[in-house]
């Protein structure tokens, strides 16, 4: 994964989230967003999947350059995966039904194709026994991972998440952080915004950590985890990592 962001600002009426922001980094498989509720993270991974479009400045990841039409951007979303914290998942169809939905409307791929793919998605991550279930017979962790099956299902360049654990309990959580930990080690090219410190640990390449409007630091984990020296994030983990 390839990201040049130049000074990049995005504003929702006077509240300036994100400020003249500045980043170049390559050669990097997953991205975490780090940071306190309010310093810009969601924000800046809905720019980068071509969801929202700047105010001010330019985004290229990997080769596509986001200053572009809304023909344009359309084209690149169809191509990248995002996950939402809430699911997402159509009440009214079973979870077969749901990750079909993008291969066949989006992709015009044959019905009977995706259902095939669908269901070796279901059989991989050990969903099989689900796959006729509507999303209010799962629970919050199966919606989830089912959800990540329909994001992987479209083949994505980039898989997006925006804190894929907030709505979950521990144990829900753990189930869907394994799968995530799963398509890292398929080497898919991940960026995630999440509150699971240990998890970002463990799963990034490179972390940022967004506060204020702006990147405060950033770098391989253990680098900005056990030896920053930036007092913002210290204290940021002063509190967050207080009882873990």
């Amino acid at each position: 994964m390839r990201l040049k962001i130049d000074k990049l600002t995005k504003s929702y009426g006077d509240l300036t989230v994100l400020d003249k922001l500045d980043l170049e980094i390559k050669d990097i498989n997953s991205l975490v967003l780090i940071g306190p509720s309010g310093g810009g993270k969601t924000t800046l991974l809905r720019l980068l999947a071509g969801l929202e479009q700047p105010d001010s400045g330019s985004i290229i990841v990997n080769d596509h350059n986001l200053d572009c039409t809304e023909e344009e951007l359309l084209t690149y979303r169809r191509d990248v995966g995002m996950v939402y914290q809430a699911y997402n998942l159509f009440p009214h169809l079973d979870a077969l039904e749901n990750i079909m939905l993008p291969l066949v409307h989006a992709q015009q791929i044959p019905k009977k194709e995706a259902r095939e793919q669908a269901l070796s998605l279901l059989e991989r991550f050990n969903l099989a026994e689900h796959a006729f279930k509507k999303p209010v017979a799962l629970s919050g962790g199966q919606q989830q991972r089912i959800a990540i099956c329909r994001a992987v299902a479209i083949k994505p360049e980039i898989l997006f998440f925006d804190e894929p654990t907030s709505a979950l309990d521990p144990e829900y959580t753990s189930e869907v952080l394994d799968l995530i930990e799963e398509l890292r080690e398929d080497t898919m090219e991940l960026i995630l915004v999440t509150h699971e410190m240990g998890f970002a640990h463990n799963a990034a390449d490179h972390v940022l950590f967004i506060s204020d409007g702006g990147i405060i630091a950033q770098g391989p984990p253990s680098e900005l985890f056990e030896q920053t020296k930036n007092e913002r994030v210290k204290r940021f983990f002063d509190k967050v990592l207080k009882y873990n």
